[in-house]
């Protein structure tokens, strides 16, 4: 397993932070930026990028608002993360990128790819759906909101995990480490819960239809069989995006990257970016 660094630059007025492991030096090879989800850091995808750091240099970075990287006042809409990406991307000069999103990643991932498509060779989004009416979104900030800020013993973060937020219990010890911190004997948020309500509110409602029709990169919608993403949805993805293909994971839920069917979802990423690399 190889480890990661962590590295820090100003850019786009924001102190950013992304981990970065080793660059395996083969140039056949697709570069890979992973953006995490709503309710974590960089940290929280270490496995996935553990899973293809082998094979790819691979850049998971703290979106703004969360982890390392900066929280400004303001400024938390997903084009406003999409634009630190690409000034991101060009500092590092990621080529042939392919950009993997987890959910509320994904969003940002596909602003990306529609306001900088130079940049985004290829789009992989992990049961993110383009279209929250209000009802939803309302429902979507209420549990924000309504997110314990501690937790008496680990087994009760683990069941806030599962039961709260919908994730497995291989999810739950996966990010508690990176999500939470023991203090005085309770485990607290090391994420900023306000900032975590505002980023929400700056991402939904949305119907963003409009956004994947600009999308011309390969596309790869890994559908959760449980998840948030309908099949109607799914297919209209599909028909939107004119090189979008869907692959259901089956017993996943919202999250296809840890936990149920977590094993189909990497293999089909290792299929797509097996047919994206120059072989």
């Amino acid at each position: 397993m190889t480890a990661s660094t962590r590295n820090n630059a100003m850019l786009n007025g924001l102190s950013m932070s992304w981990l970065e492991w080793p660059d395996p030096g083969d140039t056949a090879k697709c570069s890979v930026l992973i953006l995490h989800g709503i309710l974590q850091n960089a940290e929280g995808m270490s496995s996935l990028a553990q899973h293809l750091a082998p094979y790819h240099r691979v850049v998971v970075p703290d979106l703004r608002g969360r982890g390392e990287t900066g929280k400004p006042e303001d400024g938390y809409h997903p084009t406003a993360m999409a634009e630190d990406l690409a000034k991101l991307i060009a500092l590092l000069d990621l080529e042939r990128l392919v950009v993997i999103g987890r959910i509320h990643g994904g969003v940002v991932g596909y602003r990306l790819a529609a306001i900088a498509p130079r940049l985004v060779h290829a789009l992989i989004l992990g049961d993110t759906r383009p279209e929250i009416n209000q009802a939803r979104a309302e429902l979507r900030q209420r549990v924000i909101r309504d997110i314990p800020r501690s937790f008496e013993s680990l087994d009760a973060a683990i069941e806030f995990y599962r039961h709260g937020l919908g994730l497995s219990e291989e999810r739950a010890r996966h990010d508690i480490p990176h999500d939470l911190a023991l203090e005085d004997g309770q485990y607290v948020w090391k994420h900023d819960l306000d900032v975590i309500a505002e980023i929400e509110a700056a991402s939904s409602p949305r119907s963003d239809w409009d956004v994947l029709e600009r999308i011309a990169a390969p596309t790869l919608l890994l559908r959760g069989q449980r998840g948030r993403v309908t099949a109607e949805t799914a297919d209209r993805m599909k028909s939107t995006m004119p090189r979008c293909e869907v692959q259901t994971i089956f017993g996943a839920n919202h999250d296809v990257f840890i936990g149920p069917g977590a094993e189909q979802a990497l293999g089909a990423i290792d299929m797509f970016l097996m047919r994206l690399n120059r072989v």
